[in-house]
């Protein structure tokens, strides 16, 4: 556990926020090189992506803050960031949304965005989760093969999950695009981490409710059935449409 990563001049540079700001950034350079090698408008890309991420941290944030209470003392530590505390889904939900809105005003193709972003997203929350392992962030307690300090590392196993959907995803996008059909990979991405997360969160420590499964367990399950249903639905128009 390394919370504080650095420090200079007797500042603190926090792991958290570190890698954080660090995965966004390489998730948002992946992205824009990918939009420019498929000639995407990309004018406005920073200012859109700005936004988007503004608007994910903070209702992350304000999520993670209100569904821990118990937790904090005062009103003021919903902006202490760098210490660790978001609501990873809360933020894509968010985030996704203001992205795809913007795009959707700037008649943009967000078919073809998306699935670009179903190859940079998961490498950035890999990466921003790695400050959320160096922080110390872990889940029940375990004394299997995989435990670490004696607790089920949840976080280290969501980098797995979200490194293996960025291989999976970028190896359909080089080897596979001209079979892919709009908004897939964004999609695939998005079913396959809520999927997994539904039985890696059964380790975490988070609150239990009556129907005998967590929170974020629930918020995978429904995303999962969402997303899956979402595409197979499209699926189905566009093939009707194709006769």
């Amino acid at each position: 556990m390394r919370i504080v990563l650095f420090s200079v001049f007797g500042f603190n540079v926090y792991s958290h926020g570190v890698f954080l700001v660090l995965g966004m950034a390489v998730a948002a350079y992946l992205l824009f090189r990918l939009a420019e090698k498929e000639k995407l408008n990309t004018d406005r890309f920073l200012f859109n992506i700005i936004s988007s991420i503004i608007i994910g941290i903070v209702t992350s944030r304000v999520l993670f803050y209100f569904l821990n209470l118990k937790y904090y003392t005062n009103f003021y530590q919903i902006v202490q960031i760098w210490q660790g505390g978001m609501v990873s889904f809360g933020g894509f939900i968010f985030g996704a949304a203001t992205f795809i809105l913007l795009l959707h005003r700037q008649k943009e193709k967000v078919s073809a965005w998306l699935n670009l972003a179903g190859i940079a997203f998961p490498l950035g929350l890999a990466i921003g989760r790695i400050g959320c392992v160096l922080n110390g962030e872990v889940g029940m307690r375990y004394f299997g093969t995989f435990a670490y300090m004696n607790r089920f590392p949840v976080t280290a196993f969501e980098i797995y999950l979200c490194l293996a959907i960025f291989i999976i995803n970028f190896s359909l996008y080089l080897y596979a695009k001209k079979y892919l059909v709009d908004y897939f990979l964004f999609f695939n991405f998005v079913s396959l981490y809520s999927f997994f997360r539904i039985f890696i969160d059964a380790y975490r420590v988070d609150t239990t409710l009556a129907i005998g499964i967590n929170l974020s367990q629930l918020t995978s399950f429904i995303i999962f059935v969402l997303s899956f249903f979402t595409f197979g639905i499209y699926y189905m128009k566009r093939k009707a449409g194709d006769k």
